[in-house]
């Protein structure tokens, strides 16, 4: 999900019937990612999975960079943030399969569709943005269907569904950090800092968790705390598959958000939750429950609405840099 920061002023033409086209071929791309990496989840733990994937990933996305022109002079723009951006973005990605491993593709995918709510209430406290009444009400409207999803105090509710919580809280970090950084880097330098720090992290974490071990019966934190092991002939294949269908992804939504206003093509990120329910049908036998469904559509509501209400305002930052969710998975 490399998040396009091409300014205003040097953007190309708009193409937003080609924008969208790149942006439903990476709401396709990533859930199949998805599927893979629940598979891997019951053999290997999370850290080892973020840091393989991110080596077979690295090469095709600097080759991407290279044939976009792109990667040569890198605009690192502030350290501070690019790390700030990159570690939030690694967490957030972490939290997410840690999520994955225990609950269904279409509630995982549902919570995290919480970001935009949670990128408007920081941008309150950190951009000083001022917030109306509309958005306002998407808030607490996106706020109560995460609520609806996760049922906290009920019996379903589980530590899975706090990981997915988290994932969306660590994005809008990295998403906000983005803004911070304005001009002053590009969507190619954005991407490969943050595949050089996945594969960082995951190494750290392994080799902390190597020195330290630990132990849980639950799905998540197992996946979490697991050591290394050699994988499989025929998981090496679908670690490479999911590092090929990462720079897929990558791609396409840059292609996505340099060809078309954000504004156009977000909304058509919804379009992967059909997509998670089909996966989690045909692969897992899990279809989510009236919960899910409900609070998906609250979700969505106020996603929508937010980003309908950044767009009358006219806000030129998000108007190009957006408030979608998959742009570091």
């Amino acid at each position: 999900m490399a998040q396009s920061t091409i300014p205003v002023s040097e953007a190309p033409d708009e193409r937003p019937f080609v924008g969208i086209a790149f942006l439903l071929a990476a709401t396709t791309i990533f859930p199949l990612q998805d599927v893979i990496i629940k598979f891997l989840s019951d053999a290997y733990a999370v850290h080892q999975v973020v840091f393989i994937r991110s080596l077979f990933a690295l090469p095709l996305v600097v080759l991407i960079a290279r044939f976009e022109g792109q990667l040569f002079p890198l605009k690192i723009g502030s350290w501070r943030l690019q790390v700030t951006r990159s570690l939030a973005a690694f967490f957030s990605y972490t939290c997410y399969y840690l999520a994955l491993s225990s609950i269904g593709l279409a509630e995982a995918v549902a919570i995290a569709f919480s970001t935009p709510i949670f990128v408007t209430l920081m941008a309150m406290g950190f951009l000083g943005e001022k917030v109306g009444i509309f958005r306002v009400l998407a808030i607490f409207m996106g706020l109560a269907g995460v609520l609806v999803i996760v049922q906290p105090g009920m019996g379903v509710f589980q530590p899975a569904a706090v990981f997915a919580l988290l994932a969306a809280v660590f994005y809008a970090v990295s998403i906000i950090s983005t803004r911070k950084l304005g001009r002053s880097t590009n969507g190619t330098t954005m991407t490969v800092v943050t595949v050089i720090t996945y594969i960082i992290g995951g190494g750290l974490i392994g080799i902390i968790f190597a020195l330290a071990p630990m132990a849980s019966p639950h799905p998540s934190l197992d996946f979490l705390f697991r050591d290394w092991s050699w994988p499989q002939a025929q998981d090496w294949l679908l670690l490479a598959i999911i590092g090929g269908t990462a720079a897929a992804g990558f791609f396409c939504l840059a292609q996505a958000y340099r060809l078309a206003e954000a504004s156009v093509v977000t909304p058509f990120e919804y379009t992967a939750m059909p997509w998670a329910v089909l996966w989690g049908w045909v692969f897992f036998s899990d279809l989510p429950d009236a919960a899910t469904w409900i609070g998906l559509i609250m979700i969505i509501s106020a996603g929508l609405l937010i980003v309908f209400r950044e767009t009358v305002q006219n806000r030129r930052v998000v108007r190009r840099k957006g408030l979608g969710v998959f742009r570091q998975r």
